[in-house]
Parts: C-alpha cells; sequence; structure tokens
C-alpha cells in the first residue's frame, strides 16, 4: 500500500512538471499587419500561419490591425512567420508583416 502512495504521489510530481514545461515552452510574437487590401485577407493570413510547424495558435482579434501568433519555443524562425504572411497575395493585394517592437524578438 505504501508503495502505491509513493507511486501516486511520483505521477501527481511527474504531471505537474509536464504541465510546467508545457506551458514554458510556448512563445508569442506580435506581428503588425499591412499591405494593400490586406486586411480584406484575414482568414488567409491566419491559415498561412497555421501552415507553419510549430504555430499553435493564431489571434487575429487581441490588438487591430496585428496578429498575435502562439507557436511552441524554438520551433519556429520568426522570419517563417512573416514568409507566410508576404505568401498571401492575389491581384490587386499584398499582405506584409512587421514585429511590433524589437524587430524579431519573440515574447514568452
Amino acid at each position: 500500500m505504501r508503495s502505491l502512495q509513493k507511486y501516486a504521489l511520483a505521477v501527481i510530481v511527474v504531471g505537474s512538471l509536464v504541465a510546467v514545461q508545457a506551458e514554458a515552452a510556448e512563445q508569442r510574437v506580435n506581428i503588425r499587419l499591412a499591405g494593400k487590401f490586406c486586411e480584406f485577407y484575414l482568414v488567409d493570413v491566419a491559415k498561412a500561419l497555421k501552415q507553419v510547424p510549430g504555430v499553435t495558435k493564431v489571434d487575429l482579434e487581441a490588438v487591430q490591425g496585428h496578429v498575435v501568433v502562439t507557436m511552441t519555443a524554438g520551433q519556429v524562425n520568426p522570419t517563417q512567420l512573416l514568409a507566410a504572411i508576404r505568401r498571401v497575395k492575389g491581384d490587386g493585394y499584398y499582405c506584409q508583416g512587421q514585429f511590433a517592437g524589437e524587430p524579431g524578438k519573440i515574447e514568452d
């Protein structure tokens, strides 16, 4: 019985550590959106960003004119995000991204 209690305690401790690591393993970056008529193609911007490996969440509503991208820490190069946004273009419109604040800075 005592070994079962120790095992249960170990499982709880390890589970807590994994949850803390998972939380700490996410990073966010705020990107200002620009470009001719880009504001009308936000669904396409979100779709392009979600296709970047490591991106876990795309929020277009947190800050008007910006996109907040949540990603797995260390898996995404910030320039990949800007490239994904630049690929959103069509006849008469295009999209661009610029990091809000320090260029390329990924915020925890």
